[in-house]
């Protein structure tokens, strides 16, 4: 931890511990139910500084306490749609990379395909 960014990894691990120490099981509010579980994402996410590892381990989670046929709206909806959204995220990752990638080997791509087409003897 000896980058410029542990200041942050510390306020991560300050957040998700003060939110566990005042996180109750069988709470049915808002707060307990919604907040703190957004709370803790917010400091995981500061805590490893990956996105994609927060919106997979938020998405694992949401869909796990989803029940549309509940009576609350709490996993009724929320959960699907912090689902959704984490999906969103993650889908938009995943699609980032793929054009790093695809833009990364560009040129090395092509200068594959130059080396076999001087090979067959085609211009």
């Amino acid at each position: 931890m000896s980058d410029s960014r542990t200041w942050l990894r510390l306020l991560g691990t300050a957040v998700i511990i003060a939110a566990l120490l005042i996180y109750e099981p069988g709470a049915d509010d808002v707060v307990q139910r919604l907040g703190l579980p957004l709370v803790l994402a917010a400091g995981a996410f500061a805590l490893v500084q990956n996105p994609a590892a927060v919106a997979l381990g938020t998405l694992v989670l949401a869909v796990i306490h989803s029940d549309l046929s509940a009576a609350s709206w709490i996993p009724a909806a929320a959960y699907p749609l912090i689902a959704a959204a984490a999906t969103l995220v993650l889908l938009s990752i995943g699609w980032r990379r793929l054009k790093d990638n695809i833009a990364a080997t560009h040129e090395a791509r092509w200068a594959s395909r130059d080396d076999r087409s001087g090979e067959t003897g085609h211009d």
